[in-house]
């Protein structure tokens, strides 16, 4: 069998939990936000849910949703923890025939903070556990969804196969290594798909508004097609060899969770792009499915089906 796309990276399990009250502190000199709470001090939680979330994972759902046959490639263990996500897995019709099973593997935990009176962020506390990637079983596959592997980053990377095209979706481990590190997987990618912050960390430059300097700077690394998002800003794509740029604004939507928003984001960009979409659809795409991610609690339960893309796309973009 040959798949459309095989997601490599991790899988989850993602528990939610509302605070009905934070104390809130910004920072305008270092522009950043913190939750604070006192120390001894009990935190009382409205909401407590569990979902299956990582990075792969999350892909992988967002890809088949969409009618591409898709394989995962992670580590499991052999706990109950790996057999829930597994069967949440093939559920959606994805294989896991070429993951790895390790005894000595296990599946990582987030815990995830949210804040009742404002949902655009939140904060997420990972426990990352042992994962084994020394000898993965490639699909025969036309794409591979490359996304954060963390301390596996490398191990993975020297296995990658020769055919299929790859997407390239770091995380913050691999972008730490710096863009010479990234260079040989950078030089094979099909599209490279980054925030704002991330684009600014692997090109190493001070905040930037000039989203069409930052593609430029990304293209020179190798990548065919790069990719920015920026939050309510929009998101941004150049083509390297057709020079073709595209740019969306956000969708006006009223998150009510936001965690898998960029893996939403990707997989509708992705599944855009192996459709042979125009950027500026694939744009949409991507748009539209973290848009709709965002208005559900756990990354995958908001995620479009290919019909349900259709209709949305008819819906926002007829008049275009």
């Amino acid at each position: 069998m040959t798949y459309d796309i095989a997601s490599v990276g991790t899988a989850t399990l993602d528990t939610f939990l509302e605070a009905m009250d934070v104390c809130y502190h910004k920072d305008k000199k270092r522009k950043e936000a913190f939750y604070c709470f006192p120390v001894g001090g009990k935190v009382p939680i409205q909401n407590l849910e569990q979902h299956v979330g990582g990075n792969a994972a999350n892909a992988a759902a967002g890809f088949s949703r969409l009618k591409l046959k898709t394989a995962i490639i992670t580590s499991f263990g052999f706990d109950n923890r790996s057999r829930e996500i597994i069967n949440h897995l093939k559920g959606e019709k994805i294989s896991v025939k070429y993951c790895n099973f390790d005894k000595q593997s296990a599946v990582n935990l987030s815990y995830i903070l949210d804040w009742r009176k404002d949902k655009n962020d939140r904060v997420i506390l990972s426990y990352h556990q042992p994962k084994n990637f020394k000898k993965i079983k490639w699909p025969k596959t036309k794409w591979i969804y490359l996304a954060s592997l963390g301390q596996y980053y490398k191990l993975a990377a020297k296995q990658l196969p020769a055919g299929p095209k790859i997407i390239f979706n770091p995380g913050g481990y691999e972008l730490k290594l710096g863009a010479r590190s990234l260079l040989p997987v950078l030089r094979k990618t099909e599209i490279l798909i980054l925030n704002k912050q991330e684009a600014e960390m692997l090109l190493n430059v001070a905040q930037s508004r000039n989203y069409i300097f930052l593609l430029d700077i990304l293209l020179k690394l190798g990548p065919k097609t790069a990719v920015i998002t920026d939050g309510k800003a929009g998101a941004w794509a150049k083509n390297q060899n057709t020079a073709e740029i595209a740019s969306i604004r956000a969708l006006k939507e009223h998150p009510k969770e936001v965690t898998g928003a960029g893996d939403a984001f990707s997989s509708g960009f992705v599944a855009g792009y192996i459709n042979n979409k125009k950027l500026i659809d694939c744009l949409r795409w991507g748009a539209l499915n973290a848009g709709s991610c965002i208005k559900q609690i756990g990354a995958w339960n908001g995620l479009l089906t290919l019909d349900k893309m259709k209709a949305a796309f008819k819906k926002h973009y007829k008049n275009l």
